[in-house]
């Protein structure tokens, strides 16, 4: 019986998906094109996913899934029991470190260029951005 779960967390930008992990300082694998890595789960079970993240005796993976996103998969009772990480804090630190490497990809896309950055009491991150226009 798998006790691979899937996370709620959809995101699409690979690229931001691989800066977040190595803010977070996780060592991982990705695949290469056409191919899959596998994902390590509750006694031997693999999964293939575009990228498998190094928990110890588990893994995380982040699979691509339909529409051109990517997924948050993994044994999470396996992750937890062994490295202490719960499903939503892996998620959360995910989340937003994925969105802050997206957002200023499509900031730096569009001719923004990153002014401030704030780290908020919160928790979260605010970014001024500015555009120099040549008018």
């Amino acid at each position: 019986m798998s006790h691979f779960t899937k996370c709620a967390l959809k995101m699409t930008n690979l690229q931001a998906i691989k800066k977040a992990l190595a803010d977070m300082q996780l060592k991982f694998t990705e695949a290469e094109q056409g191919q899959s890595v596998n994902v390590r789960g509750y006694r031997g079970d693999k999964l293939a996913a575009a990228i498998s993240i190094d928990m110890g005796r588990y893994d995380v993976g982040i699979v691509q899934g339909e529409n051109d996103t990517y997924e948050v998969t993994a044994d999470w009772w396996g992750v937890e029991t062994t490295k202490g990480v719960s499903e939503a804090e892996f998620q959360d630190q995910l989340a937003q470190r994925y969105q802050y490497h997206n957002v200023k990809q499509a900031c730096e896309e569009k001719g923004y260029a990153v002014e401030e950055e704030l780290n908020e009491e919160d928790g979260s991150i605010r970014l001024v951005v500015r555009k120099w226009s040549s008018e």
